[in-house]
């Protein structure tokens, strides 16, 4: 289990450091030229190291718990924006940091170990069918600036991910790993929150977009995970586990809303500032 929270605390830190570097990239570029911008690369690089990190942490524990610990990357984006941006945190930042925090850590402790039980046999063909859809809807509304809607595809295509890769069977050779219906839906739909959340950051704010993404790849594949897959708490914690799950999405929603949550806006928003005062002078 120890295995599992480290991975899904570096997929946490991952996760956080490439917001920051898309979404300044998403503001340099927009459209299908984003995906040549050198930081967006490096943010898509730290995206893969997560990814392959909260492949790991699934292995050991139930969705709901690597899904929170991955949430925790918010605080990290919001530090880095302070360091790189100067952005500055208010004391309603902080509190819901430190809310966050304490959410984390009662769900790691509530956390039980993954259960034996496999994949449902319908759980690929349905997963893929959700994906089909998910895929169909990001090309229909790629185009369009609806950035609210984009995050909600994004946080449904990565719910899809999580459960994706919770089925997942590793033990085998690797060619019976690439025989697996689940990898191609684990990867498509990757693809797809990928494409949703730069898209939508390219238009809305960052910290409003990454709440409504955090919550839903927090929630859809926890609850899930727990129908479907047997997942559960430790005996005697699950009351503390969902208050803290509940406490730790109500943090996120909080600090998503703060100013430092949205370190492309706050620079560009100092810059600004910054050339009204020199154009006063002049």
């Amino acid at each position: 289990m120890v295995t599992g929270l480290i991975t899904a605390l570096i997929a946490s830190i991952c996760y956080g450091s490439a917001s920051v570097l898309e979404a300044v990239a998403a503001r340099r570029a927009e459209g299908l030229k984003v995906f040549t911008q050198p930081l967006y690369l490096m943010g898509l690089g730290l995206d893969g190291v997560a990814w392959v990190a909260s492949l790991v942490a699934l292995q050991f524990l139930t969705l709901f718990t690597v899904q929170a610990l991955i949430a925790g990357s918010l605080i990290v984006t919001v530090l880095l924006a302070k360091m790189v941006f100067s952005t500055r945190l208010g004391t309603s930042t902080w509190w819901a940091m430190g809310l966050l925090v304490a959410g984390l850590v009662v769900i790691a402790l509530a956390t039980g170990e993954q259960p034996a039980t496999g994949a449902p046999r319908l759980l690929a063909p349905v997963l893929g069918a959700v994906m089909l859809l998910l895929t169909v809807a990001l090309l229909v509304l790629y185009r369009r600036r609806v950035p609210l809607a984009m995050s909600i595809l994004a946080g449904l295509a990565a719910s899809v991910s999580a459960l994706a890769a919770r089925g997942l069977e590793l033990g085998g050779s690797l060619w019976q790993i690439l025989m697996q219906p689940l990898l191609w839906v684990l990867c498509v739909a990757g693809v797809v929150a990928m494409a949703s959340y730069t898209r939508a950051l390219e238009h809305g704010s960052v910290g409003a977009m990454t709440a409504v993404f955090t919550v839903i790849e927090v929630v859809i594949p926890g609850v899930a995970g727990m129908l479907l897959l047997g997942d559960a708490s430790r005996p005697g914690w699950e009351v503390a586990k969902f208050v803290a799950i509940a406490l730790s999405l109500l943090a996120c929603v909080w600090l998503a809303k703060q100013p430092g949550a949205d370190p492309v806006h706050e620079a560009q928003s100092t810059h600004e500032d910054e050339e009204k005062m020199a154009g006063r002078g002049t």
